[in-house]
Parts: C-alpha cells; structure tokens; sequence
C-alpha cells in the first residue's frame, strides 16, 4: 500500500530500508478456540499442535469461546500448564 492512496495520511516508517505503513490491529469480537482441558474459572490447557497458535488466538478477542474435552474444578490443573 505504500505510495498508492491507501497510504496517504497514515504513518510511514522505514525498516531495513524499505517502508511500511502503520495500521492498528483489527481486534475481533470473538475468539474461537479448542483445548483439551479448562476450569470454571476460564483457565485453559492446550496440548499438541493446538499450542502452536490457538493461545494467541484466545487472546486476540474481546470474548473467547472455548470447546474443551474436560472441565474440572478450580485448583485441578497444573500451574505451570496455563
């Protein structure tokens, strides 16, 4: 986008000699993600390739919908794996 008129009036910075335009995130209503276990009080354990990406994603919206395979009482999970 840079130098068309997507560009104009945005800010502009140069990294490694190249510029780039500036843009806020786009921040989604909703997150949608899967784990393998949670509490009642919204704590979430990811195991395998899901670890890769989706506690990113959990961050990423303002409200975050889980599907797990288990739900336990507070204290039960690890707190090393949240």
């Amino acid at each position: 986008g840079y130098g068309t008129p997507v560009a104009e009036g945005k800010d502009v910075k140069e990294f490694n000699g190249r510029p780039y335009i500036l843009e806020e995130s786009i921040t989604g209503e909703f997150a949608i993600v899967k784990a393998w276990k949670a509490d009642r009080f919204g704590n979430l354990v990811f195991r395998h390739t899901a670890m890769n990406f989706n506690p990113l994603a959990a961050t990423a919206g303002k409200i975050t919908v889980a599907e797990v395979e288990e739900i336990v009482e507070p204290g039960e999970l690890e707190p090393s794996q949240i």
